[in-house]
């Protein structure tokens, strides 16, 4: 992807990640970008041309070569606290965009056109022979002239299979929480990647089960709701390290129905290994050929590693179509703070709490105090029987104290300012079948 230094706007991003999808470049690549004046890119023109003239955009590539953008490939241009293979640097003369838009057009599509300009010129275009200026201007046409797409994608699977692991690998964001207990995730949680002109929503949905009570009921509309017409696109995830089962099967025999293409995702490569994909792949090959409903790629991912990620993305933003984006650019998830903040707290719980109490853990935030400093936020951790109560609080409170240090630092950087977190345990039995208190928790 396309990172940005400098005097970066969010339609140089944008710009930028149209052109990484058209060019399909690979790896993580850099461009600092300097917005200037005529005085001083007559004197930057003096410094490094020796010319005295104030020229509207001046770039200065740092490869000679494109090809995949890694530390390997670029040992002397990999900027390590970037993680990106730093391209060059652009600077563009607002004084001039400014004079040109008069004959060209709007001042901010004018700057635009001179970053897309300097971009291509960082990229190894050139306009010297007249090929060449054909070439470039029809690239930069194409970049500037991108509708913003998009596409909603459906994540099912059985429980614990990584369905919210991948989406938040994806996302760049923690949209869903993630423990090793089935059935983390309890709502059709959206999360949201925008680069580019290409937007991609997700659905992460709960796992696959029979519902035995109506927090199970509510998992399992939110499944269904998913793939009841919301999706453009399903993908299904399974887990490497148990191979395929006949649910799995049947599971992508039924999704096939639906007119939605898809994926399969092999998940969890890095604790098995590619040897463990073999069978899995010899059992979906008929599902993959034939003049039907076929599965449209397989592909093996590890979240952990990063494994393919890039991959997978690239074939959903193929999938995205016109019509704009549903989204504000800026934001990774539709649920409110309220709600992430309730399910960080859940997820400490179920890490720290493992086995002891098996989901029987719900989050009601209770007050969000945003004018005290540090901001004071209330939550009760509901537990269905007085015994989880004191599992949960733990020998000298020590238990309760460890959910809520570990849960205040996700928070804390959830909200990018201090916080003081007070959790107070609840005993609400057989709270799972009651429709008030889903409701408190957010479901």
């Amino acid at each position: 992807m396309f990172k940005l230094t400098g005097d970066v706007r969010p339609e140089f991003l944008r710009l930028a990640g149209i052109a990484y999808d058209m060019l399909e470049l690979k790896g993580n690549v850099s461009i600092d970008v300097a917005v200037i004046d005529d005085e001083e890119m007559r004197e930057l023109n003096n410094l490094t041309r020796g010319i005295d003239k104030a020229t509207d955009v001046l770039s200065y590539p740092a490869v000679t070569e494109i090809k995949e953008f890694t530390a390997k490939n670029y040992p002397d241009d990999y900027d390590p606290l970037q993680d990106a293979v730093v391209l060059g640097d652009i600077a563009i003369n607002i004084d001039a965009a400014n004079r040109q838009a008069e004959e060209y057009g709007t001042g901010e599509r004018e700057i635009n056109y001179l970053f897309v300009h300097g971009m291509l010129h960082v990229l190894g275009y050139d306009h010297i022979e007249d090929a060449d200026k054909k070439v470039m201007r029809e690239a930069e046409e194409k970049i500037l002239g991108a509708k913003d797409e998009s596409v909603v994608v459906a994540v099912v699977g059985r429980p614990n299979a990584g369905k919210s692991s991948l989406v938040n690998a994806i996302v760049g964001e923690k949209v869903s929480i993630v423990s090793p207990k089935p059935q983390t995730t309890r709502d059709r949680i959206t999360g949201i990647c925008t680069e580019g002109n290409k937007q991609i929503v997700f659905l992460d949905t709960p796992g696959m089960f029979k519902p035995r009570n109506k927090l199970d009921e509510h998992m399992d509309k939110s499944v269904k709701s998913s793939l009841g017409g919301d999706a453009d696109v399903i993908v299904v995830v399974l887990d490497c390290t148990k191979g395929i089962t006949d649910d799995d099967i049947k599971l992508i025999e039924e999704r096939l129905k639906c007119r939605a293409p898809l994926y399969v995702v092999v998940n969890k490569t890095d604790l098995r290994g590619y040897e463990s994909i073999y069978p899995i792949l010899a059992k979906l090959n008929p599902y993959m050929t034939g003049d039907g409903r076929v599965i449209k790629d397989v592909i093996p991912t590890s979240c952990r590693s990063g494994k393919n990620i890039d991959i997978l993305k690239a074939a959903l933003k193929k999938e995205c179509k016109d019509g704009g984006f549903l989204f504000p650019a800026d934001e990774y998830t539709d649920r409110p703070v309220k709600f992430i903040i309730g399910e960080i707290i859940r997820e400490k719980a179920l890490l720290f709490l493992q086995d002891e109490i098996p989901h029987g853990v719900g989050v009601a935030i209770v007050s969000i105090d945003e004018d005290s400093e540090p901001v004071h936020i209330t939550a009760d951790v509901i537990v269905d029987k007085q015994s989880h109560k004191q599992i949960v609080i733990g020998d000298d409170a020590a238990m309760i104290k460890k959910i809520g240090s570990s849960a205040r630092r996700d928070i804390e950087r959830l909200l990018d300012c201090k916080v003081f977190l007070e959790l107070f345990v609840k005993v609400r039995q057989g709270w799972r079948d009651k429709p008030s208190i889903l409701h408190d928790i957010g479901y």
